[in-house]
């Protein structure tokens, strides 16, 4: 059985698959409604509804203070920096055309390119350790959420249970008077509690969500750290040692036939090395497949969110006519009582 769907059945059956420990707790929650205090009613809850205001304020905190947008954009300009990378180094491919002079601008031009690299691979690094930390953070908050649900489901069944012996009849003689009044804050106490109970419920899929969004950011930062910056740098290596040999070989008239021959094999084994690494980069592209299984699965958890909603709404809704119904019974006694 998944988290979700204990989470289900935990919300029809607060009872379900209670240990022991559990039990107690669910009894320790009916001694906490005392009908001879007048505010037990008034705090029964509030804890742990403090607690998962507070979770919930964790979350928007910690996850608030990863930008994506910003993460986007790193790897946006990585892309865009390193495409401009290319496109000089198809140019230095062509015919010596410069003095040998401008060898040490060459040389200059490169540094700046491998500090530029450095400092985006850099960027990218904290991002990926900022993700990872943020999925390592979801992962207890989807913990907590769960405990937190089930405390709430305990002080649901534990609520219900003194709202039955209320209504049985089993309550203190000096609240005889107040019985009515009693029923109806255990009842809005009820209601309130299984709104929060509810608010739990959805928010274990959007953790998911968020987590797997992270997950997945995180990932591309890694397939960029450890895929293309590397090969770009082996890039850079490649174009220094094909720009000065091909100088030498300009410069030097005298080649013998050996030297012509070495050159086009030093030719031919450039065109292999970027048509594997062209075919490198075609093979690390994204899987349409699973891109259109993670959609799917996103929108069985919107489909499931939606459902989640619409039944807590119809709660509500019976709720509120339970309540409506209590209030016309109430004014019918109270008129009845005014006219004797």
């Amino acid at each position: 059985m998944d988290d979700l769907t204990l989470l289900r059945q935990l919300t029809d059956d607060p009872e379900f698959y209670l240990d022991d420990e559990s039990k107690a707790q669910l009894q320790e929650n009916r001694e906490l409604i005392d009908l001879s205090q007048a505010n037990s009613i008034t705090i029964y809850g509030s804890d742990i509804q403090k607690k998962m205001a507070e979770l919930s304020e964790m979350m928007i905190k910690n996850i608030g203070a990863t930008n994506v947008d910003e993460i986007s954009g790193t790897i946006d300009r990585t892309v865009e920096y390193l495409e401009e990378m290319d496109g000089q180094q198809k140019k230095s491919f062509l015919p010596w055309k410069k003095k040998k002079s401008n060898s040490l601008t060459l040389q200059n031009k490169y540094d700046i390119i491998s500090q530029n690299v450095e400092r985006i691979e850099s960027s990218l690094e904290g991002h990926q350790i900022r993700l990872m930390k943020d999925t390592a953070m979801l992962d207890q908050i989807y913990k907590m959420n769960q405990e937190y649900f089930k405390q709430v489901n305990l002080k649901i069944a534990a609520a219900k249970d003194k709202l039955e012996q209320i209504q049985a009849g089993h309550y203190p003689e000096d609240c005889a008077d107040i019985v009515p009044e009693l029923i109806d804050r255990l009842e809005r106490k009820i209601l309130e509690l299984e709104t929060t109970r509810t608010i739990s419920l959805q928010q274990a899929p959007q953790i998911r969500m968020l987590q797997a969004n992270a997950v997945a950011m995180a990932d591309k930062l890694q397939s960029t750290l450890y895929t293309v910056i590397p090969l770009w740098k082996n890039q850079i290596v490649i174009a220094f040692g094909t720009e000065h040999t091909r100088a030498a070989i300009k410069a030097d008239k005298k080649l013998t036939d050996m030297s012509n021959q070495l050159l086009i094999k030093n030719a031919q084994n450039l065109k292999m090395l970027t048509v594997e690494t062209q075919k490198a980069r075609n093979e690390n592209n994204l899987d349409p497949k699973a891109l259109g299984e993670a959609n799917r699965i996103l929108i069985e958890s919107l489909d499931d969110i939606s459902k989640i909603q619409q039944e807590g709404k119809l709660q509500r809704y019976r709720a509120e006519q339970e309540l409506a119904r209590i209030d016309e019974e109430m004014k019918g006694k109270l008129y009845l009582a005014s006219t004797e």
